[in-house]
């Protein structure tokens, strides 16, 4: 069975955008409202740069992206490995 590329890549992108849309949204949260802030906090430990303001918030917008594409490109392919590995 031969798999198509499409459909990972877009899962991929998908969650890409989307964690990195809500780091995004979580700094300028916390920015504005005070609300997030431990979150946001805890978050900068593993994303230097990323901190409660305009940069902070870019940052964790683009390092979010690039961490879940990366996360769940692994992911799919363990999948794919062990589905192969178990027929």
């Amino acid at each position: 069975m031969k798999t198509h590329l499409k459909t990972p890549v877009a899962v991929w992108l998908s969650l890409g955008i989307y964690f990195g849309i809500v780091l995004f949204i979580f700094a300028i949260i916390a920015r504005q409202f005070g609300y997030g802030k431990i979150f946001v906090s805890f978050m900068s430990t593993f994303y230097i740069g990323y901190k409660a303001n305009l940069l902070g918030a870019f940052i964790g917008l683009l390092r979010g992206f690039v961490d879940a594409f990366v996360g769940w490109f692994v992911v799919t392919r363990l999948v794919g490995y062990f589905q192969k590995r178990m027929k």
